[in-house]
């Protein structure tokens, strides 16, 4: 397998989402070019939550990761999911060890949206890399990038940054 990885969006103030749940405020930053296209080729499998993927499968224009292996960590069933989208039961730490057994080599795994689900893998020590982006805006309140107590301490190296025009920064974290 490749690497587990996350790549995420967060304002300044350290939200993913506004106080409705909602990423409308990232739509200004759409027209940017920010690597998503090099990122998502090296990805095999997305692996989310179940309020990611609710909101994700409510997109108008469909479902973004045909192709992909999508895994939903979740205790409900998920009724007409896209093909290639499976239920996870079991808990993050045994699906770290069977996403070690299943995945291609060469095909890394994005762990996608919320903090609790990137805060479980930091925790089960797989998350090897966190690309993440400062929008320069303020919420002022909303779903946290990372929810407090549910992530362990720990340090990261920083890799590599990037500013952009408007303002908005990538940074690139290795998790040892």
């Amino acid at each position: 397998m490749g690497m587990i990885r996350g790549f995420i969006a967060a304002s300044l103030d350290g939200y993913i989402a506004d106080r409705d749940g909602g990423i409308g405020w990232l739509t200004p930053f759409d027209d940017v070019d920010y690597g998503y296209a090099g990122f998502i080729a090296e990805i095999g499998t997305v692996v989310m939550g179940r309020t990611t993927y609710d909101v994700v499968a409510g997109f108008e224009t469909g479902w973004p990761y045909a192709g992909k292996r999508g895994i939903v960590v979740t205790s409900r069933p998920l009724a007409g999911a896209p093909a290639g989208v499976e239920a996870w039961r079991e808990g993050v730490p045994a699906l770290v060890d069977h996403l070690r057994e299943q995945a291609d080599e060469d095909d890394d795994v994005w762990v996608i949206g919320g903090g609790g689900l990137q805060s479980a893998f930091i925790a089960a020590g797989a998350l090897r890399r966190l690309d993440l982006f400062v929008i320069p805006v303020l919420l002022g309140g909303g779903v946290l990038l990372f929810p407090p107590g549910e992530t362990p301490a720990r340090g990261l190296a920083l890799e590599a940054t990037e500013s952009f025009a408007n303002g908005m920064v990538r940074l690139r974290y290795a998790l040892g």
